[in-house]
């Protein structure tokens, strides 16, 4: 495997466990019980998005040292944040346009170096 496609894999990755967190997001403000909440189709695709992330981390460990792999998983602030504004409507406001801004920085430091 190449470096680009491991670090491929850590943005699917982070596509994905973000999806997740917003599908448990979207079944949390529901009306249910706790185990309805925990069969709901949603809250189901949410944990299989879940269960993919590791899997698909390890293959990525194989070319991307451990340290930045780790860091790359902050990568989920800044798709969860987009994600909660396009799809829960969600208010973006300067706090967490400066923490995402902050992350991104702090990545790309990281991973040039």
């Amino acid at each position: 495997m190449t470096l680009a496609l491991g670090f491929g894999l850590l943005l699917l990755v982070a596509v994905l466990t973000s999806f997740g967190q917003i599908c448990f997001k979207v079944v949390a403000v529901k009306e249910l019980s706790l185990v309805r909440k925990f069969l709901h189709p949603i809250f189901l695709i949410g944990g299989f998005l879940f269960v993919c992330g590791p899997v698909l981390t390890s293959l990525a460990a194989q070319v991307i040292d451990f340290s930045i792999l780790y860091a790359m998983t902050s990568l989920n602030f800044v798709i969860v944040l987009f994600l909660s504004r396009w799809l829960l409507g969600e208010r973006i406001d300067w706090p967490k346009i400066v923490g995402v801004g902050t992350i991104v920085v702090g990545l790309l430091i990281m991973v040039s170096g």
